[in-house]
């Protein structure tokens, strides 16, 4: 029992070290980031002939290295915007929101000329060593156009994120889009619209 306790506390402890470790490092890419101080590779792209799904992925590079990918897709009612923070060529965090929106008719007055929305979000983050997902949190909340209370930043500031067990399912998931999106760096296109299979 007390060699299990040992070896939890251990793990406990290295897993913390190792958080800490990829948070400094999330902080520096975010402020070369933020600073304009990272070369920039963007791609553009329509899924189909009406125009309802638009994807963009953008590439960026400190020193010649990919640090950072942002890859959005816009369809319909949903918006996708996944974020790769790459340390010496490894994943290291992956962020992703999720924003949809629909009618709000039930609240909407029989009077005004337009219709009110819901909107709907979902964050999800994660940390991962050696390929591995060593920490995942989510966070859910809406907002009614009609408030006109808060931005989604301002909403999102205010909902603590919840620790969750990580889901193998999605976790191959984020490393297969990864590679595709790895992919077009060469100009290989092919897989753009299918970046990820859910979407």
């Amino acid at each position: 029992m007390s060699c299990f306790f040992t070896f939890f506390c251990t793990h406990g402890q290295n897993n913390e070290y190792v958080l800490k470790d990829i948070r400094q490092k999330y902080t520096r890419l975010s402020t070369l980031f933020e600073q304009n101080n990272l070369r920039e590779i963007s791609i553009t792209s329509d899924c189909n002939d009406d125009g309802q799904i638009n994807l963009s992925a953008s590439f960026y590079y400190h020193n010649n290295k990919l640090v950072y990918i942002n890859y959005n897709r816009n369809e319909e009612h949903s918006n996708y915007t996944d974020h790769y923070y790459v340390w010496d060529n490894s994943l290291i965090f992956y962020f992703s929101e999720y924003a949809s929106w629909i009618w709000d008719y039930e609240c909407t007055p029989t009077d005004q000329e337009f219709t009110n929305e819901i909107w709907i979000y979902e964050e999800d983050r994660i940390y991962f060593s050696d390929r591995t997902a060593i920490k995942c949190l989510i966070k859910k909340y809406e907002n009614n156009s009609a408030d006109h209370l808060n931005t989604k930043h301002e909403l999102s500031d205010t909902v603590k994120n919840e620790e969750i067990d990580c889901d193998e399912d999605q976790i191959k998931e984020i490393f297969k889009a990864y590679l595709r999106l790895l992919s077009l760096q060469d100009n290989d296109y092919s897989d753009m619209c299918n970046i990820f299979d859910h979407h």
